[in-house]
Parts: structure tokens; sequence; C-alpha cells
């Protein structure tokens, strides 16, 4: 099947229903993508794709998380933009500095979605309740 053809997208590996979806998905990720390079804020709306980084947590491991690329669930704008993702709702990152750091995470995990993982040993949870 022609890239043109495909249901999935090419910079994020996710399946979409029709092909002209994923081609949409391609060119909004891109979108963000290059506003970010260059500098920019780009204004986030839900269901766009972005990067963040590995959150390890001393206190409480069992929120470790692996960086990737992630969904976008909720953007709040203001004068410090928070976003929202999927998989990991019980965070709000600040996006004015996230954005600073796609073009180094998208050479870190390329097409790695992130996902949660858990550090259950004893030593590195008793801090959190």
């Amino acid at each position: 099947m022609s890239e043109i053809q495909s249901t999935t997208c090419s910079e994020t590996n996710r399946t979409f229903m029709t092909s002209e979806a994923a081609r949409a998905s391609e060119q909004r990720f891109r979108e963000i993508q290059a506003e970010c390079e260059a500098g920019q804020v780009p204004e986030l709306r839900p269901g766009d794709v972005i990067y963040i980084d590995t959150q390890i947590y001393l206190g409480h491991g069992q929120d470790d998380f692996h960086g990737g690329l992630v969904e976008v669930i909720k953007f709040n704008k203001g004068s410090t933009p928070f976003v929202v993702v999927a998989k990991e709702r019980q965070s709000a990152y600040n996006w004015k500095l996230l954005s600073g750091w796609q073009t180094k995470l998208r050479s870190k995990f390329a097409k790695t979605w992130s996902y949660p993982d858990p550090d259950t040993r004893p030593e590195f949870n008793k801090d959190w309740r």
C-alpha cells in the first residue's frame, strides 16, 4: 500500500479510519514541530501529538513515566500555557518550556510512544502517600 493510501500516520505510527485523516495528522504534527523548531510556542488542541521527556520520581517511583510521543487532551492558554496529555493525566506540563525541547525529544524518542514505567520497589515509594 502506498503512503498516500495508508491509514497510518508516518510521523507517529497512529492508525486512522481513513488515509485523509492520517495525512492530516502528519501535516499537523510537522506544523507543530516546525513552529517549535523556529522558537515559537504553537497553540495546541486535543488530539495533537507532542513529545514529553521521561519522568523519574525518587519518593514515588510508582509514578515513573517513560517519555516519547503523547496525545494532547487539554490545552490551557495564558501567560504560561499548560498541556495535559493522555496516559499521564495527573500532570500538567509547561508548554512554553516543553515546546523548546521538542527537537531534542524528537531525536531522542523518534516514533516511540510514552508509557507508564512504575518502579514499585519500596525504597522508592516510602515517601509518597
